[in-house]
């Protein structure tokens, strides 16, 4: 696999939890506040961090991360294979 391509999906999933996605408390009107800092304090806002969103984030940061790899492993692998 690509490690420079890893090491950017690790990265991001550390981003993603440091920038967590936040929504309106229940029984609030459903609303995405955005991204903020996890320390920031917007719960003091009314917002919570919706795992709902933050598990869909990580699913698709990683799985798009690992497929990038083994798709830039598979580009590499076939010009060293050509050059021989």
């Amino acid at each position: 696999m690509n490690l420079p391509v890893l090491y950017a999906m690790a990265a991001l999933l550390i981003l993603a939890g440091l920038f967590p996605p936040w929504e309106s408390q229940p029984g609030h009107q459903p609303e995405f506040l955005g991204f903020h800092f996890i320390l920031s304090g917007a719960e003091a806002t009314g917002g919570v961090v919706s795992r709902l969103l933050l598990t869909i984030e990580l699913v698709t940061i990683a799985v798009a991360g690992l497929y990038g790899s083994w798709l830039f492993r598979k580009r590499a692998d076939g010009r060293n294979e050509k050059s021989r």
